[in-house]
């Protein structure tokens, strides 16, 4: 299977293609992965990705045209493709959640790194669910020296599955707030729920702005794991070296 993975690898930068789910979505050269949900089968629409031209085509049915490659499982082909491509990948992940601003928070770490000539690759739209990140690492520039991704969550222990997939190296959470608490039984198992963010076994460094309880969310942290709120925010200004002011720096 590795060879597999690097097949693909070699065609993403050769034709400088993109992993899609949608045939809707397939350029020339694009690669195909057929999903299957509840409601549908993305591997039956093999043949509209093959007339788009898609330079290859992973479904779970067989066939022998030469650009379609037979897998048993998609979603299990899917989770072992994303693993190689972390574990081949020699930059660092930068996690970003909270209950506002992931995405504005996402794109502005992304334009602060590139306006400053530092290769990075973010996340796809608002895509954080694990479907959403499985999607945006198997399309990951594997050069780029940060990689940006947004983790959402709208059910208890979403997270830990998202934080096992993803294994950040910098985690930050923009805001945990009370009026967000949907399938969570109450304001603190929310909290308890979003910092599992900070569970990644590569953890280098993390911050939380706070709004709430600052107490109860310091007990959860761990010395790695900053708390700010608008009074000490200009403390943690994110930079390329550590320095007096910046407690936070990649």
């Amino acid at each position: 299977m590795l060879k597999i993975y690097k097949i693909i690898e070699d065609l993403k930068s050769k034709y400088k293609s993109d992993i899609v789910f949608d045939t809707r979505l397939i350029k020339k050269n694009d690669i195909f992965i057929g999903l299957k949900t509840k409601n549908n089968d993305g591997s039956l629409y093999y043949n509209e990705a093959i007339k788009k031209k898609a330079a290859l085509v992973i479904v779970n049915i067989y066939n022998t045209h030469p650009k379609l490659l037979y897998v048993k499982d998609t979603h299990l082909f899917i989770k072992k493709f994303c693993k190689f491509i972390l574990d081949s990948y020699k930059g660092k992940i930068i996690a970003v959640t909270g209950s506002v601003g992931k995405t504005t928070f996402k794109e502005n770490i992304f334009h602060i790194l590139k306006n400053n000539n530092i290769s990075a690759y973010r996340s796809y739209k608002n895509f954080n669910n694990i479907q959403g990140l499985q999607f945006s690492i198997m399309n990951m520039n594997l050069k780029s020296k940060y990689s940006i991704f947004e983790l959402g969550i709208n059910n208890p222990n979403e997270m830990l599955k998202l934080v096992n997939t993803l294994q950040p190296h910098y985690c930050l959470v923009t805001g945990i707030e009370n009026s967000h608490i949907g399938n969570f039984r109450n304001f603190r198992h929310l909290v308890d729920n979003k910092l599992k963010i900070f569970k990644s076994k590569r953890l280098i460094s993390g911050l939380v702005n706070y709004n709430y309880e600052p107490h109860y969310i310091n007990n959860k942290l761990n010395l790695k794991v900053d708390l700010i709120n608008s009074e000490n925010l200009k403390k943690f200004i994110i930079s390329n070296k550590k320095n007096i002011q910046s407690k936070f720096y990649l």
